[in-house]
């Protein structure tokens, strides 16, 4: 842990040299895996603390076997170089993922509000003119206040009307 603390490898190196001197030593007879990967994780966040957060847990699992399999290559050469290539590829594959996901979710949540929700009541009612606001605001991930709102907001406009009674009505979607 001493040398850990005074290590100038940069962490990403000193982390997986760490791991892997404490997967060396084995001082349990079960989990010695688990805990030097979660103590490479605390020397990653305080690095950096946002490599908390990775999957690198998840991308191990998935190469379990070459995981091992660089454990038993490092052991037999005396050199932990291999085990340490291996942590820094599944780091890096765990970057990618979470890079890949945030960029994907901030695709869909831009997608999800690209549409005004005036646009969004016009296409439902055009679809179906007989549906109660309610049934619109449920349609769209709204709140019925949300809808009356922007209803009213079209009807002024001259983009929306109801005709009819409040039972047997219909919306008129109105180009304008």
């Amino acid at each position: 842990m001493l040398w850990l603390k005074n290590s100038n490898a940069n962490p990403l190196i000193a982390s997986a040299a760490f791991h892997y001197e404490f997967e060396f030593i084995h001082p349990f007879s079960d989990g010695n895996g688990r805990i030097g990967r979660f103590w490479q994780t605390l020397v990653l966040k305080r690095w950096h603390p946002l490599l908390a957060f990775l999957p690198v847990e998840t991308v191990i699992k998935a190469r379990q076997e070459e995981y091992y399999q660089s454990l038993r290559e490092a052991d037999s050469r005396f050199d932990c170089s291999v085990f340490i290539e291996f942590l820094l590829s599944a780091i890096n594959e765990s970057l990618t993922e979470a890079i890949q996901t945030e960029e994907k979710t901030r695709v869909e949540v831009k997608d999800k509000t690209r549409v005004k929700t005036t646009d969004q009541i016009l296409d439902v009612l055009k679809e179906s003119p007989h549906l109660a606001l309610i049934d619109v605001a449920n349609r769209i991930g709204r709140s019925v206040s949300t809808v009356e709102r922007a209803v009213s907001k079209l009807k002024q406009e001259g983009r929306l009307e109801y005709q009819g009674s409040k039972k047997n009505g219909v919306w008129l979607v109105r180009e304008v």
